[in-house]
């Protein structure tokens, strides 16, 4: 382990600021509830046990932060139509393929014989295509800012006439904006993803408190990064102030990756997405720009008006992906739905909060 990984996995630091936390949490006198928005985020403070060591009046809940969870039912059943409608081999990440749709996942469809590889990104399907001249390859891409950069640089320079890709991308800051406006779950402060944060920057996120009042702190993934950032919530909610406080600093710079960000601007338009049982939220997709639409799966395909189930019965994915209830209560958790046969799209990723909680089975969840 390098010298600067240890120094944020550091025993004596670590204990130096929770007992900060614990200071700052008997200054405040009431139960404070801080939501992250990053599934890494999910999966690392339960690995390193940071639930634990954390004061029980702080309730740290898990958001839509994980880009496998929030895909939805549509767009899985959209794509396995162009699979059996259309002569295409059908490309994604590997999480993608359990990943629910109404009536099957691709790893299902796989096995019936529709053509499904798995690929470590664009690049690779792209390679695929460049294999096979004779038939058509769709990528269907997913994720958040992080990975819809790379996509984006694809999007902008091939022109493979064999080749084209499934946008399901999703934009986190609007997505923060939708979840403060809603009356059925109560919060206090964002801890906002790192790796998002490393494309888009801290700017995007200053509206939040400046039209919201509400406090933001970016934070990374060691043990350290994460406490840090639960600190600065907590110190900006006990001097009754808002900002957005960079606590990841060694990586996020206030503009981004300038060229990835001129990248993305130039590839996509900002859409309205679907977000797995949670409906239609506007401003929040990234759909490929006219410009090239001929590398636009919706626009090569003619996709059908499809009947979709979003929710499986007895999934309350909805519920998990925004912080209203956790996985320990749902009635499917562990039993119909575990990690090796998930009902619901929560339990698919190892940064979904449903796997998250099966696989680290010491973790210890607030009545």
């Amino acid at each position: 382990m390098s010298e600067p990984t240890q120094k944020y996995r550091d025993k004596e630091i670590v204990d130096a600021i929770i007992r900060k936390i614990k200071q700052l949490t008997g200054q405040i006198g009431e139960k404070v509830r801080i939501m992250h928005v990053c599934g890494t985020h999910e999966h690392d403070l339960v690995k390193a046990g940071l639930r634990s060591l954390l004061p029980k009046e702080i309730d740290l809940i898990a958001g839509p932060g994980c880009p496998v969870c929030v895909s939805s039912a549509q767009d899985v059943d959209e794509v396995l139509w162009i699979a059996d409608n259309h002569d295409v081999t059908i490309t994604t990440f590997g999480d993608m393929m359990r990943v629910p749709g109404s009536t099957e996942s691709l790893y299902q469809a796989q096995g019936r014989g529709v053509d499904v590889r798995v690929v470590y990104g664009v690049s690779d399907a792209i390679k695929i295509a460049e294999k096979t001249p004779e038939k058509d390859v769709v990528f269907f891409s997913v994720g958040f800012e992080t990975t819809s950069c790379v996509t984006a640089a694809e999007v902008v320079r091939t022109t493979l006439p064999n080749f084209s890709i499934y946008s399901s991308h999703k934009v986190i800051p609007p997505a923060m904006e939708l979840l403060l406006q809603r009356n059925d779950i109560e919060f206090q402060g964002f801890l906002a993803p790192g790796h998002v944060s490393t494309i888009i920057g801290s700017k995007p996120y200053e509206f939040i408190p400046e039209k919201y009042n509400f406090p933001v702190a970016i934070a990374g993934f060691e043990p350290v990064d994460i406490l840090m950032g639960i600190h600065s919530l907590l110190q900006q909610i006990n001097e009754n102030t808002s900002r957005v406080d960079n606590t990841y600093g060694r990586w996020v710079k206030y503009e981004g990756n300038v060229a990835a960000l001129r990248t993305m601007e130039d590839a996509y338009e900002l859409s309205s997405a679907r977000w797995r049982g949670l409906g239609v939220w506007p401003d929040t997709g990234h759909e490929i720009s006219d410009k090239y639409s001929h590398i636009d799966s919706k626009n090569k395909y003619d996709v059908p008006r499809l009947d979709v189930i979003e929710l499986h019965k007895g999934c309350i994915c909805d519920e998990i992906l925004i912080g209203k209830s956790k996985p320990n209560e749902c009635k499917l958790f562990m039993k119909a739905c575990r990690p090796d046969h998930p009902v619901g799209a929560c339990m698919v990723s190892h940064e979904g909060t449903c796997n998250v909680a099966a696989t680290y089975e010491e973790i210890q969840w607030e009545d």
